[in-house]
């Protein structure tokens, strides 16, 4: 028995309906359209009148158009199902005939199809042929499996891309990094190293300069190794007193400083002035402007770096009291000597150093930490940053005059091993 699709449209993708023709199409004819239910038919009692047999009909050989099987030939797998609207499989009851199976609605496009006991005719549209091949099939063809490794592939070459995409940003970075590494590490020897190269030379420059001038006196021979008397300011005051020294202006060298402690050939320039590019950074000690000068009544206050450019002031910690500071101008030596005590631990007034921020200018009055104070000490002030590498306090150390020498009556006892 053949079948033909009763309508040659497909009903908007659906399943088409068939009608089957030859001796039996009167007896299958398709029973008249029914809501659907939810419960199984009842199976149909079998017939017992058997149609009137009549003589085959003859039919052209059907030649099937290109692509498609010949009439008759099986379809493996390719098998129906119907579903209800509920998606219960309904199939072929017990009693129904495959005609009667056929000839019932057809099933949704979106459902599935399992399968059936009845074949897919040999010119069924592809759609339904779709759909009776099972999409969800357990094991991919060879397209589906060469396109599975193709996506793979397509990964692989991703993560790949990817991996060295990080990589070369890690590289970026590192190189980055590195760079800056060696830039503060050059920094720091600039810093540390450089700076103090070049203010020791200006430094060494400009006390040469002083030495040259032709104000500049030397001292005297040691007479049978005598050196210069010592005067006491409280019985024979410094000639400063009746004649100072003349104001110098901003940036003018005008002294030198030794400190035994510090070394034999520890000799600094003293300049007029404390600015920081133009006087400190050059490896210069600075004379506070408006403070009195060496030898004087009141406060000798001067300020020099501790670290870099020179730090003249480097080891200004290691002064003890009773340490000698010495001034050397064009014609006279003033000898101060450290004075003992630490303000604020154990002494509160004529200290020998103390430890204050940067605005306590109360270190530099004419009687140091008294606003209203008669000056009636010879005081010398020496300042510079704390601690070391910071400039957030001010180390301070106090001294005060011992005595005076005139350069031209011979050579200083406290400078004897300089050459």
């Amino acid at each position: 028995m053949t079948f033909l699709p009763d309508d040659p449209e497909l009903d908007s993708g659906l399943r088409p309906r068939w009608r089957p023709i030859g001796p039996q199409a009167a007896a299958s004819a398709p029973p008249e359209p029914r809501p659907p239910m939810t419960e199984p038919p009842e199976p149909r009692p079998r017939q017992t009148q058997q149609p009137e047999p009549r003589p085959p009909e003859t039919r052209p050989a059907e030649t099937p158009p290109p692509g498609y099987p010949s009439p008759g030939a099986p379809l493996p797998g390719r098998d129906l199902r119907r579903l209800d609207a509920q998606g219960a499989d309904r199939g072929p009851s017990q009693g129904q005939s495959p005609a009667a199976v056929a000839t019932a609605p057809p099933a949704r496009a979106e459902q599935s199809v399992r399968e059936s006991s009845i074949p897919v005719p040999a010119y069924a549209p592809d759609a339904l042929v779709a759909a009776a091949d099972g999409r969800d099939r357990a094991a991919p063809g060879p397209a589906e499996g060469d396109q599975t490794a193709s996506s793979a592939s397509r990964r692989q070459r991703s993560d790949q891309r990817k991996k060295r995409r990080g990589a070369a940003v890690v590289g970026v970075i590192g190189e980055v990094l590195i760079t800056l590494g060696v830039v503060l590490g050059l920094y720091v020897v600039w810093e540390l190293v450089w700076t103090d190269v070049e203010a020791n030379a200006e430094a060494s420059d400009i006390r040469q300069q002083i030495v040259e001038d032709k104000e500049w006196i030397e001292p005297a021979p040691a007479a049978g190794g005598q050196y210069a008397p010592q005067h006491d300011p409280a019985v024979d005051p410094p000639p400063v007193d009746e004649n100072p020294l003349a104001v110098p202006a901003f940036g003018e060298a005008w002294g030198i400083l030794h400190v035994p402690r510090w070394g034999e050939g520890y000799q600094v320039p003293i300049v007029e002035g404390t600015h920081r590019v133009k006087i400190l950074n050059k490896g210069l000690i600075g004379h506070y402007e408006g403070t009195q000068g060496p030898g004087e009544i009141g406060n000798f206050a001067t300020s020099a770096h501790r670290t870099t450019y020179g730090k003249p002031y480097n080891k200004v910690a290691d002064l003890q009291a009773a340490d000698s500071l010495v001034v050397e101008t064009a014609q006279y030596y003033f000898v101060y000597k450290v004075l003992p005590g630490e303000r604020g631990r154990d002494c509160e007034t004529n200290c020998g150093r103390e430890i204050v921020y940067p605005s306590a200018t109360r270190v530099i009055w004419p009687v140091p930490n008294e606003a209203d104070g008669e000056p009636t000490q010879r005081i010398m002030t020496m300042t510079t940053c704390h601690p070391m590498f910071s400039a957030e306090q001010r180390y301070v150390i106090w001294g005060e005059l011992a005595y005076w020498t005139d350069k031209s009556e011979g050579p200083l006892e406290e400078l004897a091993g300089q050459g």
